[in-house]
């Protein structure tokens, strides 16, 4: 991602990095003078990985309860991250909300890795792209502000909140949102060819109950052998239309998690299906 002599440090790069990390600050503080909804002092946190030092801008309290733990709260996603990316691997994130987990898998360090990382919410958007800008990582991790569908067309996304870190948003579902806004939705099938980006490798999806969208707009990309495994987040109440989408593309359930710890998830599960 960088260059120059091998074992020589660049005087400058420290104070390229502080001025980044002030311009972040200003434009944070900036969002939250313009916010209505309680918020907390804007500021960088490292999240709970271990094996690399990741940053992301918090502005919000959903990113403290929720974006700020991803090992804890999915540590199944990062073993998938850490065990399934190899070299020269493309993982698409859909639903990526701030970043945490596209992150990670830019830290991973991998060559040739890239991460498409789609995210339609405004200020999720707007916090993965700094976020990826923070950790340095605009050569690995691609910000796409676009929903995920069955249709290519404009839908109405609508929001549970519009703090950023929020999720739970519905798609077409504007009755009782905090917001609701329109967006450009792509099926996966179309914005792959129509933007001529790179297959999948790997596939993490977790849209809160509109996985069965996302894969019916996408049955091209699900069976295409260079894609290797998909974890995803179901609903319980979709498990019958979301399994038979990836078994029809030859993806087989490896591996299936129920549980926290020893807390039951109550109205998810989590699935890792790889290619038979």
């Amino acid at each position: 991602m960088g260059c120059g002599s091998a074992g020589t440090a660049s005087p400058a790069a420290p104070r390229r990095v502080a001025s980044r990390v002030t311009i972040l600050l200003r434009r944070a503080r900036r969002a939250v003078a313009r916010r209505e909804f309680p918020v907390v002092p804007a500021h960088l946190a490292r999240i709970d990985y271990e094996r690399a030092d990741v940053r992301i801008l918090v502005t919000s309290r959903p990113e403290i309860m929720s974006r700020l733990r991803p090992a804890a709260k999915e540590p199944w996603t990062v073993q998938w991250i850490e065990q399934a990316l190899r070299p020269g691997d493309v993982l698409y994130d859909v639903g990526a909300n701030v970043g945490s987990y596209a992150l990670i898998a830019g830290a991973q360090g991998l060559d040739g890795v890239q991460v498409v990382a789609f995210e339609p919410g405004y200020a999720n958007y707007a916090a993965l792209c700094d976020n990826v800008l923070l950790n340095g990582l605009g050569s690995v991790v691609v910000p796409l502000p676009v929903a995920l569908a069955e249709r290519t067309g404009l839908a109405t996304l609508g929001y549970s909140e519009v703090a950023a870190g929020a999720a739970e948003h519905r798609l077409d579902g504007g009755e009782g949102a905090a917001h609701s806004q329109a967006v450009v939705a792509y099926r996966l099938d179309d914005v792959v060819d129509h933007f001529a980006l790179p297959r999948p490798t790997l596939l993490k999806v977790d849209v809160d109950g509109a996985e069965a969208v996302v894969f019916m707009g996408a049955p091209g990309t699900l069976a295409d052998p260079s894609l290797r495994s998909v974890l995803v987040e179901i609903d319980r109440r979709r498990s019958g239309e979301v399994v038979p989408l990836l078994e029809r593309s030859g993806l087989v359930l490896r591996e299936r998690i129920d549980e926290r710890g020893r807390e039951p998830l109550r109205h998810v599960w989590y699935g890792i299906f790889d290619r038979a």
